[in-house]
Parts: C-alpha cells; sequence; structure tokens
C-alpha cells in the first residue's frame, strides 16, 4: 500500500536511468525542487542539457551502474527497452533503493503525482498508472471547485490566527485546542462561508481570548 507523503526534495539524490522525453521531465522535475539529479543516458537532447543535471554519457547495455546506484536515494527508470528497464530495476532493488519506474506502474516503489498550488493549498493526484489523462485533468475539476469554495477564506483567516496564536499561546495544548475550536465554532465558521473575512478574524480572537482568560484562572 503507497502512502501520500510530502519530502525535502533538496535532501535527495536522485538517479534517472534514460535521457528521453519521460526521463528529461523526471529529471527537471526534481532538479527544479532542489534535488541532486544524475541522469545515465546514450543520449543527452539540448532540453535535458540545460536542466542543470549531471548527465553522464553511457550505454546502459554494457556500462555497470552499481555506483551510481549506491549514490543514490531515488532511482528512476524512464528507458524504453523492457528487458533493460528489467535489469535496472532489479539492480536498483537489491541495492534497497526506493524506484519510481515510469516504465511500470505496478512494480514502482515511488509515484510521481501530478501536482498543483491552488489558493495556498497544494494538491496531488494520481492514479497510480491506471489512468494519467483523467488524474491530470481532474486537477482542473479540483481547482475550479475549491475556488467556488468557502476553502480559500478559510485558508486566509486560519493562517493568520494560527500565526497570532504561535505568538500568544505559550502552551501546546492550548494552542491545539484552539485550533479545534476555530474549526467547530458556528459563528466563526458562519463569517467564514459568508465571506466575512474580518468579523471571523475577530471571532477567532475572541475565541483565543477567552482560552488564554480560562488558563490564567486555573493557575494556583
Amino acid at each position: 500500500m503507497k502512502i501520500p507523503l510530502w519530502i525535502e526534495a533538496s535532501r535527495l539524490r536522485v538517479l534517472v536511468f534514460g535521457g528521453g522525453s519521460v526521463g528529461t521531465r523526471r529529471a527537471k522535475f526534481f532538479a527544479s525542487a532542489g534535488a541532486s539529479v544524475r541522469v545515465l543516458t546514450r543520449e543527452a537532447t539540448p532540453e535535458l542539457k540545460e536542466a542543470g543535471v549531471e548527465i553522464k554519457l553511457v550505454d546502459l547495455y554494457q556500462y555497470d551502474p552499481a555506483g551510481d546506484v549506491e549514490w543514490a536515494d531515488l532511482v528512476v527508470i524512464a528507458v524504453n527497452d523492457p528487458a533493460l528497464a528489467e535489469r535496472l530495476f532489479k539492480i536498483a532493488e537489491a541495492a534497497g533503493k526506493l524506484v519510481n519506474d515510469a516504465t511500470d506502474a505496478s512494480r514502482t516503489h515511488v509515484v510521481v503525482p501530478y501536482e498543483r498550488a491552488v489558493s495556498g493549498l497544494r494538491v496531488a493526484v494520481t492514479s497510480e498508472g491506471a489512468a494519467g489523462a483523467p488524474a491530470r485533468l481532474s486537477l482542473d475539476i479540483i481547482e475550479s471547485c475549491l475556488k467556488k469554495s468557502w476553502i480559500p477564506a478559510f485558508y486566509e483567516v486560519y493562517r493568520e490566527l494560527k500565526k497570532e496564536a504561535k505568538d500568544a499561546i505559550g502552551d501546546v495544548k492550548t494552542r491545539l485546542k484552539f485550533y479545534q475550536t476555530l474549526s467547530e465554532d458556528a459563528e466563526f465558521l458562519d463569517h467564514i462561508k459568508n465571506g466575512r473575512i474580518q468579523e471571523a478574524l475577530a471571532r477567532g480572537r475572541r475565541i483565543m481570548g477567552n482560552l488564554l482568560s480560562a488558563g490564567r484562572q486555573l493557575r494556583p
């Protein structure tokens, strides 16, 4: 079972087998997020050369990639030959590496989803290789629904109140109680859902003040 995670890419060393269109997209994706990327390919396209990644021109049918695999945290397989892909997968798996296999979704360890930033949120969607186009296009639907909803207003107000709470409430349990109360308070949510941003902020600050007052009264 695969689980969704957000990983700090700047801590990753990514080895990409193949410099074609898929390999180039993967290399650019990880490099743009700050990862160290090395591509092993027979030929490098101009787009790949401009991607700011390390390129090793090798014949993967003859070259021993064991040292490169050992260097990597994540291995991407993006070659056209199924037999070559199978061999490279076995090498990476035997070395205990996580593999993003663009040639066979059924055995990939790491899925690269379609993702987008929407109103302060980051949304990722994947079909795990079953139907890429519907997964990609679903982001348009998700973005449209979110932008028409009250979630962007909730995000704006909640983010500001959370920032204020971190400065005002030293006790972690009290802060967590404040966050929970915000998401359950009917008056606060009514302001949010009707676009009354300033009223929602005022209500949130009253809730915060009440929690702080109650905490001071409980102190011996």
